[in-house]
């Protein structure tokens, strides 16, 4: 074997290695890339959870009736939120129980609620901001009442929506004609029997954790596309490792003749009938194939090279034979070992 062809056998074999290991090297990146998504899937989702519990946790806080104002005063404080004023979407919501623990005895009676937008709560200036409430033509001074009867422990569901700021809750009992029902009492002696109970819960982080939650879940999504693509490669790759050789060969020998096509059109028939006389002479011995095998049988047809120094064998009636060769260091051919 010539110097040359040393080096040529040398140098398919250094590239077989190199593909050998360049293919480790990509399988184990994308074991890696895949594992990361799938952490990256369960890391959104848990971010998402927590947000949107934070999100729908409540602020509560409650207020009781003071005897002396006759009625239940709270001082709420700041109530963050979107800074836009006027009624929408990105108002904080406000939930209220009321509960009627000891209600005046004189008949129809009502509960009144107020959510003013003030930052002293003692500023004399509420009571008019109480009547403006009413008016209803302010988005910062809010006021309800029981739509139905009042009894004696009831307890009574109202909803506000609220602009960010500072504000002051009052609820109070009210007469047939909407005003202030006050009870005159001196207590000890002469003990208040009249009482009120109000509960409240504030979702100031709706908007924030809900927007936040959103994108942690829509990110989950992507990560969970991504850990899908990167399954799917490595489940291909793995079925393409376990393939064999004669397979892989046979697999690339056929796509090329389907991408090269037909090389012309039919050739014709022959033009007149066969001649009636027998053979002149004795019969010729058609010519074998120039290469051999290590048995040393004949093998007809050629060899045409595939890709990884494998080769398969083209018989003379233009069909391919079903077994790879590989090239001795002689020149000749022989059937590849699996």
């Amino acid at each position: 074997m010539s110097e040359e062809e040393l080096d040529a056998a040398g140098a398919l074999a250094a590239d077989e290695d190199q593909d050998e290991l360049l293919e480790e090297l990509s399988l184990d990146e994308r074991k890696e890339r895949l594992t990361k998504a799938r952490w990256n899937v369960f890391l959104y989702l848990g971010v998402a959870a927590i947000l949107f519990f934070f999100a729908l946790f409540p602020m509560p806080f409650d207020a009781q009736m003071d005897d002396f104002s006759s009625s239940a005063e709270k001082d709420i404080g700041f109530v963050w939120g979107m800074p836009l004023d006027g009624e929408d979407f990105f108002d904080v919501p406000m939930r209220l129980t009321v509960t009627a623990t000891s209600p005046p005895t004189q008949p129809n009676i009502n509960i009144a609620v107020y959510v003013i937008q003030q930052e002293d709560c003692t500023d004399f200036t509420l009571s008019e901001k109480m009547e403006e409430a009413k008016a209803g033509e302010s988005h910062d001074y809010q006021y309800q009442n029981v739509s139905e009867r009042v009894l004696a422990d009831g307890s009574y569901e109202m909803e506000f929506d609220i602009d960010p700021g500072q504000y002051c809750l009052i609820a109070e009992y009210i007469d047939s004609e909407g005003e202030k029902i006050i009870e005159t009492c001196n207590p000890p002696a002469d003990p208040c029997m009249m009482d009120l109970e109000v509960e409240g819960k504030l979702y100031p982080n709706q908007f924030f954790g809900g927007i936040a939650g959103l994108v942690c879940l829509t990110l989950s999504g992507f990560a969970f596309v991504g850990a899908q693509r990167h399954g799917a490669s490595m489940r291909a790759l793995l079925e393409g490792e376990n393939e064999s050789t004669e397979t892989k060969v046979l697999s690339e020998a056929s796509m090329a003749r389907i991408s090269a096509g037909p090389g012309g059109p039919p050739q014709a028939g022959p033009e007149g009938p066969p001649p009636a006389a027998g053979p002149a002479g004795p019969p010729e011995t058609e010519p074998s194939g120039s290469e051999t095998s290590d048995g040393g049988d004949a093998m007809e047809g050629t060899f045409e090279p595939a890709e990884n120094g494998y080769f398969f064998r083209k018989l003379p009636d233009g069909t391919y034979d079903q077994t790879v060769f590989v090239q001795n260091e002689d020149g000749s051919y022989a059937p590849h070992q699996g």
